[in-house]
């Protein structure tokens, strides 16, 4: 038995309103292909992505001192780009996905490992001041809730 794989596009361009959707698709991505070369300098590589809608062009930076260089060259950007029917252009900031993700991850972290809140519940008991004595412990109770097994700072 013969069998023969073929791409899930291959299947799809067969049938009329998917055909038009990938064909939509391609034309979208060529023109996004075009427009990032035409970007003057070196703006394509911090060029995240870009969305063209009503003829404004809206192009997603990674970073404030590139969305400000950006923002000075918006002429250059708008009279390199009138072939495309771009009348206005926008920017915004747009974390990379990878920064994105460790920024997300630090904030998880725990502050204190599971070896400090041990310390913190010894001193506990050793504090004369009842006052004192209750924040350690609930500072350690907190350190302990956080911790993952394992990991100490």
């Amino acid at each position: 038995m013969g069998l023969r794989f073929r791409h899930i596009r291959e299947h799809l361009s067969h049938h009329g309103v998917a055909r038009e959707q990938l064909d939509l698709e391609q034309s979208e991505q060529a023109l996004v292909a075009e427009i990032r070369a035409r970007l003057p300098g070196r703006l394509d590589r911090h060029c995240l992505d870009l969305k063209l809608a009503d003829g404004r062009l809206t192009l997603f930076l990674d970073s404030t001192a590139w969305l400000t260089r950006a923002r000075f060259l918006s002429g250059e950007i708008l009279t390199s780009l009138k072939s495309y029917h771009v009348e206005a252009v926008g920017f915004q900031i747009r974390l990379p996905e990878h920064i994105a993700a460790n920024q997300d991850e630090k904030s998880r972290r725990p502050r204190l490992s599971e070896t400090a809140a041990k310390h913190l519940l010894e001193a506990a008991e050793h504090q004369r001041d009842p006052r004192l004595s209750e924040a350690f412990r609930r500072l350690a109770r907190h350190g302990a809730r956080a911790a993952p097994e394992g990991q100490e700072d």
